[in-house]
Formats: C-alpha cells, sequence, structure tokens
C-alpha cells in the first residue's frame, strides 16, 4: 500500500511539474516480466530482438517508441535500471514495473521525473506481466516538448 501511494504522489507532483523534453531524451523502462515467458527472443539484451508477435506488450511499447522518437530499455533487475536512467542523455523516464520495483526507482533516480506506471500482474508477480497501452501513450505524449496531448486540452469556458 506504501508503493502504491508513493506512485500516486509522485505521477501528481511530474503531472504539476510538467517537465518536457524532446524524443531522444526519453526512456521508457519496462521490466523484464513483460515479456511473454513462452518467448524465446531475448529482449533483456536487446528491445530490438522482439518479433512483435503480440503475446506480449513490449512489442506494442517498440511501436510507440518509434512513433514518438523515444528509447526503450529492459531491465532485468532494480540495479540495471537505475544504471539505465543515470545516463546524461536521459532527461525524462516513463518506468514500468510493479510498485516495489516504482518506489525503489523513483528515490534512486530522484531528482530526474520519473512516470511511474505499475503493471499488472494476471499471472501474480513476475511473470506475463501487462501494461495498460493508453497510460503509456498518455505519459509520453505529457513529458514530451510540443503540442499538449489531449488530455491536457481545455475546453474554453
Amino acid at each position: 500500500m506504501v508503493g502504491k501511494a508513493l506512485v500516486t504522489v509522485n505521477n501528481l507532483s511530474v503531472r504539476l511539474r510538467s517537465p518536457k523534453c524532446r524524443g531522444d531524451e526519453m526512456l521508457i523502462l519496462v521490466p523484464s516480466c513483460l515479456q511473454s515467458s513462452k518467448c524465446t527472443q531475448k529482449v533483456t539484451v536487446d528491445v530490438a530482438n522482439c518479433r512483435r508477435c503480440g503475446n506480449c506488450a513490449v512489442g506494442a511499447i517498440l511501436d510507440l517508441a518509434e512513433r514518438f522518437g523515444v528509447r526503450v530499455a529492459c531491465a532485468t533487475g532494480g540495479r540495471l535500471a537505475l544504471s539505465m536512467v543515470k545516463d546524461d542523455r536521459v532527461k525524462v523516464v516513463v518506468a514500468v514495473a510493479c510498485e516495489k520495483e516504482l518506489r525503489a526507482g523513483i528515490i534512486g533516480a530522484f531528482p530526474k521525473p520519473v512516470s511511474a506506471i505499475p503493471n499488472v500482474r494476471p499471472h501474480g508477480p513476475c511473470k506475463d506481466t501487462d501494461v495498460d497501452m493508453e497510460e503509456v501513450r498518455a505519459a509520453i505524449e505529457r513529458l514530451l516538448v510540443g503540442e499538449p496531448s489531449a488530455d491536457e486540452k481545455q475546453e474554453p469556458t
């Protein structure tokens, strides 16, 4: 419950600060458990190894990354994830993981803004997880320099 609360407060803080970056300054960080456990491709070595078969969300995330010109990395654990986030080229992170890993990542990445998206665990923790792709897309759009996303546009009063 603490992890969920920290993620919620963090995401509210990121929205209020409204950090913006170019596509090449953003990193989408996904956990290895997002990949189908039946897949033989090694996306932890290089996410470009994904064949985009549709059996997991990795291919859909790669499609979004290409569409918006952002980088994607897959981490097998927290230390590897933090080393990727600490890269000086990374200004903003969109992270997908369980609340426990997101909590550690938010704290470890500080002061870099992290838009944290909890994964869905229909098969239990650490295996064949999923993510709401609409949340990922919205986070990317909110953080990129340029036109405001649809959910940021307000009706004239």
